[in-house]
């Protein structure tokens, strides 16, 4: 019977099966799959049966793909790409982060992070951050008058950053890959942006377009701070020095010491950073380092006078906390041994250390010991030995001697000390070799009182106070009298007789202050007070010498009292 068939029913199995194939395959994974592609078909006229292998290439190339992207960019990354890598507690960091939030690709990222301070959060520089200054106080100068007081907490603009990922961009014509990631590596007992890194990649086996990058970031980092200094603090928490703070650049004019100690001191440190004294002191086999101590009461300016010689000769501060519970000798030894070779090492308030005649009291508590008892007497001094502080136990002053001007001590920086109290200090502490100066600070006689009167209320040449507009009236006379006067010879006259005016204010106000009995810290509260009024200063400053007096009297009764 089969023979007598027509050929076209005998074909048609043969045709049909390829096409039903696939549904059957899919049906099989898909329950239900076979009665939608019916559906499609017989309502909508789509065959989906024809777009089944397209849909497994895609998904046979995705798969591939997530197999083999890892490994392929493993490859790309160790031969065809060069990196640079940038951690978070870097000062690296900071350069590049503030490069690329200037960046046009940056801020138009779809992704970023927004910022008011983008300097890397460690532990010093998230407290003492000191990013956007320059942009607060552009936005304030633009602002009205009566605006600017209500910006007074502001701190800052919102910089934006790119997030985490992969992110490209042109650099003088190279395209390059910039990397925003967390290092899981060094996750223990470090929050998530101290365990940031940032990776730039370029093509290519030389990385000199990254360099020269970060070349150009550097500059413009330290073209905003051309006119500050710069102050880093010692961290123990990973014994590193850390960025805290920048301050506007402070004149040697306004820190108040009698001329001639501030001139020796001037000179001093001049010729100790001179190059040719570094090749003097190799060849006569002296060490490299220079110290000084600034002593006096508080308020006298003995910290003024450190910024301001850093100021003047460009030179970063590093500060050491030697009352930090978690100072110790080692931790101190190796900040030293990171300093730069010129740079100012401030130890403020020395004699708080808890160092104060640590050898002396350790000889005299040996020689009273009496077959391992002390006596009734010798326990009374031991108590008052007990009232010199003794915070700091893992740093002793033989430690802290070795550090200072030991075998292995750091040359090149000059190191100042500053101390309320003189006497309290051990004689090996400042023995000449460690402290090569000494400078003392007393209080304001009447050449400091008249020169801080001077500092405040003289008119400056960008600035036209108070005072000099209360003459443009006697001005208006003259050029009534003796016709037109150019603008510019008009305000130098009138900051002249400013001045003419504020000198004889200056000796009115010296003549009522008692001699070395005041600060000039309290004599500049006084003035700060009627920044702007010198007459109202003359007026009140009997009254307020006799308030001072008064306090200064309860606080030693209160202080008797308590002893």
């Amino acid at each position: 019977m089969s023979d007598g068939l027509p050929s076209s029913c005998a074909t048609t199995p043969v045709v049909s099966r390829p096409s039903q194939f696939p549904t059957v395959l899919v049906d099989s994974f898909v329950p239900g799959f076979s009665v939608l592609t019916s559906a499609a078909k017989a309502y909508l006229n789509i065959d989906i049966n024809a777009y089944i292998p397209m849909v497994l290439m895609v998904v046979a190339m995705t798969v591939a793909w997530s197999f083999g992207s890892d490994p392929l960019w493993n490859f790309v990354h160790s031969y065809l790409l060069s990196s640079v890598t940038i951690r978070a507690d870097d000062e690296a960091y900071n350069v590049f982060i503030l490069w690329l939030s200037q960046q046009r690709f940056a801020r138009s990222s779809r992704h970023s992070f927004a910022n008011t301070d983008i300097s890397s959060r460690h532990w010093y520089t998230y407290m003492h951050g000191d990013s956007g200054d320059e942009e607060e106080e552009e936005y304030t100068a633009a602002l009205p008058e009566h605006a600017k007081l209500k910006t007074g907490s502001r701190k800052g603009g919102i910089h934006y950053t790119p997030a985490f990922g992969s992110h490209y961009f042109w650099y003088r014509g190279h395209l390059l890959v910039f990397e925003r990631r967390l290092n899981n590596q060094e996750s223990n007992f470090q929050s998530m942006s101290e365990r940031e890194e940032l990776v730039l990649l370029c093509f290519g086996r030389n990385p000199g377009i990254i360099k020269d990058l970060l070349s150009e970031a550097r500059q413009a980092y330290m073209k905003r701070d051309e006119q500050k200094t710069l102050i880093y603090r010692g961290n123990f928490q990973d014994t590193s020095w850390k960025r805290c703070m920048s301050r506007l650049n402070r004149a040697l004019s306004t820190v108040f010491l009698d001329g001639k100690s501030r001139q020796d001191l001037l000179n001093d440190a001049r010729d100790y950073l001179d190059p040719e004294t570094q090749r003097w002191y190799a060849n006569r086999g002296i060490p490299y380092r220079r110290g000084y101590l600034f002593h006096g009461p508080p308020g006298t300016g003995k910290s003024s006078l450190s910024l301001a010689l850093a100021a003047l000769f460009r030179l970063k501060i590093y500060i050491v906390s030697l009352s930090s519970a978690l100072a110790s000798e080692e931790k101190i030894m190796t900040l030293f041994n990171e300093l730069p070779v010129r740079c100012i090492v401030l130890l403020e308030d020395i004699d708080t250390a808890g160092l104060a005649h640590t050898r002396e009291e350790s000889s005299a508590q040996k020689s009273h010991v009496t077959n391992g008892r002390p006596d009734s007497h010798d326990g009374q001094q031991q108590a008052d030995a007990g009232s010199i502080p003794t915070a700091n136990k893992t740093l002793s002053l033989s430690g802290l001697l070795n550090i200072l001007d030991g075998v292995a001590a750091q040359e090149g920086r000059i190191l100042i000390m500053t101390t309320n109290y003189i006497d309290k200090l051990d004689k090996a502490l400042i023995r000449p070799g460690r402290v090569d100066k000494i400078i003392p600070f007393g209080l304001a006689d009447r050449d400091i009182a008249s020169s801080i009167f001077r500092a405040i209320y003289a008119p400056f040449e960008n600035e036209l106070t108070d005072i000099s507009k209360g003459t443009r009236g006697d001005t208006a006379d003259d050029e009534d009298k003796g016709g037109s006067m150019p603008e510019d010879a008009t305000a130098a006259k009138r900051q002249l007789q400013s001045r003419e005016r504020i000198d004889d204010f200056a000796l009115c106000f010296a003549s009522k202050l008692p001699e070395r009995e005041f600060s000039p810290a309290e004599i500049q509260g006084l003035l700060l007070q009627h920044k702007h009024q010198p007459e109202k200063v003359i007026e009140t400053v009997d009254q307020w010498v006799a308030t001072m007096r008064r306090q200064k009297s309860e606080e030693e009764q209160a202080r008797r009292y308590t002893e």
